[in-house]
Order: structure tokens, then C-alpha cells, then sequence
């Protein structure tokens, strides 16, 4: 009887392209869900709420924002954290137990932190927003919550259960959308969507952290290590990057133009959704297999290919649909947008290519990466400044700062992931 032939390179990744494609669509199809469900609920909040209450709960939003950006940190985190004790575990790694697991100690730390510190502020900011000191400490009373329920989606990703993570995310979105609903039609207005935001936040906490019970503890780190600190940072770093750029021509251009390119980046800037989408299932990935120099090389070329594809359509449409999509979306003068939309779509395709290498360079902790966001924050913050209030030359620099950005974040990859000799 005759052996079967080994199969060919290009059969082999073929095999792997399907394996991860189907994989991949599962967790885009059930994003794509969420993203429905967020969109829902701003425009149940738009259209629900006067146009006083719909800005008081845009500056609670703001605050919860701000909480989500760690939380989102802690995630990460938790899932290179976890992916790295179940590789320990594999490898036959000895390791001591510790009696508290260094992840839920992250999360009450600063969870607890940021609630303290949004409660004490919150005579201050009821006067500045105009609000009851009791909204703002629902809005207080929510960090906790999102931080554990982080953590707990953090433990399902580090496990590699990336479906279990968007369904947990998509479930909230569409919870928050469903009791949107019922508190405005109960009159309840925006401290009663806020009240919602609580009410997911500690539902999601509870469901996901039962699910994620069975996980061992991250035993091999102690809580802030500096692998987690690293990782922290990193989010931290790039989600300022990417954020910055509408303080920055509020601060620095008209009023009428930085409306103009909010609006317009609040459309283009979905492209960093693919590989937040990517990251759920490649980082855990990134982590396990370490040391397997060509299967890194591939998961980063498989991001860098889909964003940088996905990024190219949405300039194109943009490019040709960019008008209509605005009269639809932003009903009144917003004609600047429009001209806006092309510019901005190419100045956020290298920041989401540098945002899929992240994903490999999360997976290291990399000092290295940090070094090159951290320069990139400086170069970001003084460029702009100077350029502005000319928000065409904002764009191309910025888009050369999110370039060089990816250089060396690509850079720093080819180092990590060369054959060993």
C-alpha cells in the first residue's frame, strides 16, 4: 500500500486560510451585529431624547468612554496574560499558585480607582454638565462593572474562545438597545440610559465571568507585571493616537470645520473596527505559538491583508458615495464633511494597518512597541499643532505619522519573527 504524498506548501496554507477564514467570519458577522445594535442606540437616543438631555447624555457617554478605553487595555492584558499561563500549562511549566489571581486584582485596582475618582469629581462635574450629582454617580458606579467584565472577556480570549468575547459584546450592545427603548418610553431620559449602561455592565459581568470560571488563575505574573503594564500601555498609547486628532481641530480650527470633520470621522473610522475585530481571534494565537516564526509571519500578513483591503473600499466608497452618505446620515449643512470623507480615509488606512501589527505586538508586550507609540504620541501632538488650523495638511500629517508608525511597529516584527539560525 502506498503512503499518501505529503501535501504541497501551498496546499497546506490554503488548508489554514480556510480554517481561520471561516473562524474569522463567524466573529465579523456577529460584530457586525454589535456595530447595528450601537448604531441603534445612538439613534434611539437622538431621536428619543430632547436635545438638551441627548447632550447631557453625550457627556456621560464621554466619561464612560474614557473608562472603556482601560477596560479595553485591561482586556488585552488579560488575554496575553491568559494565553501565556495556558501555554505554561502545556509546556509542563512549574509555576507557584498564588492565592489571588493577579488579573482580578488589576481590575478591582483600577475599577475601584476609577469609580473613587469619578465620584469625587462629581459635584464638580454636575455643575459643569448641568446635571444631578446622582447621574453622575450611576456613570461612577459602572466603572467597576466595566473593568470586571473586561477582565472576564479577557479570560475568554486568552483561552482562544473569540466567539464567546463578540457574542458577550454583541449581547451587551443589544441589551443596551432593547432597555434604551423601554427607558425612554417610561420618560426616564438620559439618567435612565445611563442607569441602562449600569444595568448591562453588571448583567455582562456576572454572565461572562461564569463562563470563564473554569479558567486557571494567571498564576505566573504577579498583578501589574511587566508584561501587563507593557500591554496596558500599548492600548492606552494607541487609542490615543487615534483619538487625539479630533481634540486636536476642535482645538485648533474653526468650530464649523472641526463639526465638519467629526462627523465625517465618526463614518471612517469603522475601518478600525476589522482589526479590533482581528485581534480577538489572532492574539491568543500570537501568544500560544510563540515560537512559531512562520505562523506569526502569516497571521500578521492575513491582518495587514484584510484591513489594508477593506480600507482601499471604503476610500472608494467614499470616493463615490461620500455626498449621499452624509445627506443621509447628517441632515443639514454638512457639505465639508463630505469633502472631508476622501482625505480622512486615507489618512486612517496606515493607522489601521499599524493597529493589525499591533495585534503582534500586544502578543510580545514589546518594549519596543511601546517606544515607537510613545514617539509617535510626541510626533503626533507637535505636528499637528503646528500645522493647524489647515486641516488638509492635518490630514497628510497625521496619516505620515500613522505611517511611520506602522514602519516601525512592521519593523520590529520582521526582527521578532526571523528563523532562528
Amino acid at each position: 500500500m502506498s503512503l499518501p504524498r505529503p501535501r504541497s506548501a501551498l496546499a497546506r496554507g490554503l488548508a489554514t486560510v480556510r480554517t481561520h477564514g471561516r473562524a474569522l467570519l463567524g466573529v465579523a458577522v456577529v460584530s457586525v451585529l454589535g456595530i447595528v445594535a450601537t448604531a441603534g442606540f445612538q439613534l434611539v437616543a437622538i431621536h428619543g431624547l430632547a436635545p438638551s438631555q441627548f447632550g447631557l447624555l453625550a457627556s456621560f457617554l464621554a466619561l464612560i468612554n474614557v473608562v472603556s478605553v482601560g477596560s479595553a487595555a485591561l482586556r488585552n492584558s488579560v488575554a496575553v496574560g491568559t494565553a501565556s499561563e495556558l501555554l505554561n500549562t502545556r509546556q509542563g511549566v512549574e509555576v507557584k499558585k498564588p492565592r489571588v489571581d493577579s488579573t482580578l486584582v488589576e481590575a478591582l485596582v483600577l475599577g475601584v480607582g476609577a469609580a473613587a475618582i469619578l465620584a469625587a469629581l462629581s459635584p464638580v462635574l454636575a455643575d459643569v454638565l448641568d446635571s444631578k450629582v446622582v447621574a453622575i454617580l450611576f456613570t461612577a458606579a459602572a466603572a467597576l462593572p466595566y473593568f470586571l467584565f473586561a477582565r472576564a472577556q479577557g479570560r475568554l480570549q486568552g483561552a482562544g474562545n473569540s466567539n464567546a468575547v463578540v457574542w458577550w459584546s454583541t449581547g451587551a450592545q443589544l441589551g443596551q438597545l432593547v432597555l434604551a427603548l423601554i427607558a425612554i418610553a417610561l420618560g426616564f431620559g438620559a439618567v435612565g440610559i445611563v442607569a441602562v449602561l449600569l444595568i448591562v455592565a453588571v448583567v455582562g459581568t456576572l454572565g461572562a465571568s461564569i463562563q470563564s470560571k473554569r479558567l486557571p488563575a494567571i498564576s505566573s505574573l504577579r498583578p501589574f507585571s511587566r508584561a501587563s503594564s507593557v500591554v496596558l500601555l500599548l492600548t492606552v498609547a494607541f487609542a490615543w493616537l487615534t483619538n487625539a486628532d479630533v481634540i486636536l481641530v476642535r482645538s485648533g480650527a474653526s468650530s464649523d470645520v472641526a463639526g465638519a470633520y467629526a462627523a465625517a470621522g465618526v463614518i471612517v473610522k469603522t475601518i478600525l473596527i476589522v482589526p479590533a475585530t482581528l485581534s480577538l481571534y489572532l492574539l491568543p494565537r500570537f501568544v500560544g505559538r510563540r515560537d512559531d516564526a512562520g505562523m506569526t509571519r502569516f497571521g500578521v500578513n492575513l491582518s495587514l491583508g484584510i484591513t489594508l483591503t477593506c480600507g482601499i473600499a471604503l476610500f472608494l466608497g467614499v470616493l463615490l458615495l461620500g455626498p449621499w452618505l452624509i445627506s443621509i446620515l447628517y441632515p443639514g449643512d454638512y457639505s465639508q464633511a463630505a469633502a472631508l470623507l476622501p482625505w480622512l480615509a486615507l489618512m486612517w488606512l496606515p493607522w489601521a494597518a499599524a493597529q493589525s501589527v499591533l495585534i503582534r505586538t500586544t502578543a510580545a508586550a514589546s518594549y519596543g512597541g511601546l517606544a515607537v507609540l510613545i514617539g509617535a504620541v510626541l510626533a503626533q501632538w507637535t505636528l499637528v499643532s503646528l500645522v493647524l488650523p489647515n486641516v488638509y495638511v492635518m490630514m497628510a500629517v497625521n496619516g505620515l505619522v500613522g505611517l511611520l508608525a506602522l514602519a516601525g511597529l512592521f519593523i520590529l516584527h520582521l526582527r521578532a519573527s526571523r528563523p532562528a539560525a
